[in-house]
């Protein structure tokens, strides 16, 4: 659709939605669908040809608000997107749309397949282009969580989103937990440890494992619900809850801005 300056946001149809799952179905292999898979190599012609799906008159209709997107529109992360998306969609509804979802997924498609040194594309499991209820699922459609995980934090989603449009981490999923979500004075710490304001993207080392001393998902999976047992953090500032922090987080205390 890069031929169109800007066009009047759309959605799939039931029936449009079904055939582009089966049209993902029938380009992925069996094996990239196995745990740990990067996801199936297709063609730039293959990607063309999934893509215009999203131009099918047949397939699609007017999404209910009358609002316009730019499909040439290039973005450097997910939160460039997020903040995009976010500007044009603003009805909280549109979240359980998945006619749109999935043609916003289309429309841009080509930047949320990471692209292989030979040209080819990978393309993911489906659930990133079409929305899945499924509580294991919902948080993996690259185009609609960046959209919602900005609609949640602002500005302060770079903390989750400064990754490429095609790449999924568990920083997202992490971003989901209620903990997280429902106390801003601890996403305002988890900014000042652990983001590089100057490179814009999460300092090296930061997104590991929950079993690593002192990364993130430690943070937030299993330090701070222990805090919670003897501390209000919600009404403690970042500042304050830093300084009970266990030892193990000191790495980043002289990186912090």
């Amino acid at each position: 659709m890069s031929e169109f300056a800007s066009t009047k946001v759309m959605r799939f149809t039931d029936e449009g939605i079904a055939a582009v799952r089966t049209a993902i179905e029938g380009l992925r292999d069996e094996g990239s669908t196995k745990k740990g898979s990067q996801g199936t190599a297709i063609s730039p012609e293959e990607l063309d040809t999934l893509s215009k799906l999203a131009r099918r008159q047949d397939l699609i209709e007017p999404y209910t608000e009358q609002v316009e997107i730019d499909p040439s529109k290039q973005f450097s992360s997910r939160y460039d997107m997020g903040q995009y998306l976010a500007g044009i969609i603003t009805h909280m509804k549109a979240e359980r749309d998945a006619g749109l979802w999935t043609w916003i997924s289309m429309v841009y498609l080509s930047q949320l397949l990471a692209r292989r040194q030979d040209g080819q594309f990978l393309l993911g499991s489906e659930y990133r282009y079409i929305p899945d209820d499924n509580r294991l699922r919902y948080y993996r459609h690259l185009s609609k969580m960046a959209w919602s995980i900005f609609k949640q934090y602002g500005e302060k989603s770079k903390l989750f989103l400064s990754i490429p449009c095609s790449t999924h981490s568990d920083f997202v999923e992490q971003s989901q937990k209620d903990d997280v979500r429902s106390n801003p004075h601890l996403v305002d710490l988890c900014l000042e440890l652990f983001y590089d304001k100057k490179a814009a993207k999460l300092k090296k080392g930061v997104a590991t494992s929950v079993k690593t001393p002192g990364s993130f998902r430690r943070l937030v999976s299993i330090i701070s619900p222990q805090l919670y047992m003897n501390f209000d953090l919600y009404d403690m500032s970042a500042a304050r809850i830093r300084e009970i922090l266990p030892s193990e987080f000191e790495k980043w205390f002289d990186k912090a801005a």
